[in-house]
């Protein structure tokens, strides 16, 4: 870990990185609206500013949000990372696709469920390994360890414990941007 990281990990300095200062604001915001506006070059480019964000935070390089500059680089590293996203849940994917089409024939009804399971198996495996290894590609942009699933889940589950903590958090704010969604309805109507 680099020494001018805190050493630990705070649900409160984690929710309010992103809204930190007004450059983390206004990448939050031109974020939002590339998705919303460019679906799916958008989400690209967010994912490539991700990593270049966390590559930042890591070695230190203030300001730590720059916005997508420079583009082609943010963009190139974004389709790095989709591919890798999409290579990782692949597994899951061709299961369910095969649960889906084949669910029709009952004789194989327990092939069906098998496979089914299998499918989750293969999502919770991907979700879980996938933000390690895209947290390592960005700070040590090596795309090594996103060829290599295997030793990706080991860095992982070697890290278990703050990993598990990291995953809370994330989740934690999913269900806080939910319910700010909710809100924000509910309250327009």
């Amino acid at each position: 870990m680099a020494n001018h990281l805190p050493k630990t990990l705070t649900v409160k300095d984690s929710l309010l990185f992103p809204i930190s200062s007004p450059e983390a604001r206004r990448d939050v915001f031109i974020g939002g609206l590339a998705v919303l506006l460019l679906l799916p070059i958008g989400w690209i480019l967010n994912l490539g500013a991700r990593l270049d964000v966390v590559h930042r935070l890591y070695t230190g390089d203030k300001p730590y949000f720059r916005g997508m500059r420079p583009l082609f680089h943010t963009f190139k590293r974004g389709c790095i990372s989709a591919t890798t996203i999409f290579s990782y849940l692949l597994p899951a994917i061709v299961c369910f696709s095969y649960t889906a089409w084949a669910s029709h024939d009952t004789c194989w009804e327990s092939v069906h469920t098998y496979t089914l399971l299998l499918g989750i198996f293969f999502f919770v495996l991907a979700v879980f390994t996938l933000p390690g290894c895209m947290t390592v590609f960005a700070c040590e942009k090596d795309t090594a360890v996103l060829l290599n699933p295997i030793k990706a889940f080991s860095r992982a589950w070697a890290h278990k414990k703050i990993y598990m903590k990291a995953w809370a958090i994330a989740l934690f704010s999913v269900a806080l941007s939910f319910l700010g969604l909710l809100g924000f309805i509910v309250g327009f109507f």
